[in-house]
């Protein structure tokens, strides 16, 4: 029966831990510091009390001390060494097993006015956009196919065969450029659609430094008001 393992929190000295010789798992420190410079240091790492070793979290502490910070906080373990190995290990690998829904990140990315201290550059998100396709997504219901008015008789009698198939293609032609100039059908009320916009890295540099600078002027503006305002006023300054 799974249980709450005995523990015991403590601030420790970064320089009285030691990392386990047999971790196989490799971080990169300089964003982890990055990271604990723009936000602090939060959680804890976990410690073998017997050996004071990390098993879990010892990029962390690589982190915390590449950026200065002389304390960290500690979950003290009492366990033996078999066991911490095996603490060790389901660490590494379950973080493994998580996946992103790539357009929720890329919208959560996007929106932020920099990816400072988050562990994600400029290129991964250019990458990511790229990855989404090149067009706009609507996620939304699929709207309907127009039916095209069907072509007027020709005064004076039937078409013969020939024109006859002329007009088929013509009404098949008719029917296609119909269906591509359909707008998407207007959401529910009370419901919300979400637009994916792949942007090159330049663009989404220019994009997320006009966002900040609008929310430092005016506030917490949520960004589809900032979107919807600067399609209008696009749109009546072509008017």
């Amino acid at each position: 029966m799974a249980e709450i393992a005995a523990q015991e929190y403590r601030i420790v000295r970064v320089d009285e831990l030691e990392p386990h010789p047999d971790n196989p798992h490799q971080g990169d420190v300089d964003l982890i510091a990055e990271s604990i410079r723009r936000h602090g240091f939060y959680g804890s790492v976990i410690v073998q009390k017997s050996q004071s070793r990390i098993i879990a979290g010892e990029h962390r502490w690589l982190g915390a001390r590449k950026a200065k910070l002389k304390h960290v906080p500690a979950v003290v373990l009492d366990v033996d060494d078999e066991t911490a190995l095996r603490i060790l290990l389901a660490d590494n690998r379950m973080a493994e097993h998580g996946s992103y829904d790539d357009a929720k990140l890329a919208e959560l990315l996007s929106g932020l006015p920099d990816l400072d201290g988050t562990g994600w550059r400029d290129e991964d998100l250019a990458d990511l956009l790229d990855g989404l396709g090149d067009d706009i997504e609507i996620v939304q219901d699929e709207p309907a196919t127009p039916r095209p008015a069907p072509a007027p008789d020709p005064v004076g009698g039937d078409l013969d065969d020939d024109e006859d198939d002329q007009a088929d293609e013509d009404e098949g032609d008719d029917f296609e450029q119909a269906a591509a100039a359909a707008p998407p059908p207007r959401p529910k009320t009370g419901s919300t659609v979400e637009l994916i916009v792949p942007l090159t890295a330049a663009q989404h540099d220019e994009v997320t430094g006009l966002v900040a600078d609008i929310r430092s002027r005016d506030g917490e503006a949520p960004l589809a008001e900032i979107v919807v305002a600067a399609l209008r006023t696009h749109a009546e300054r072509q008017r």
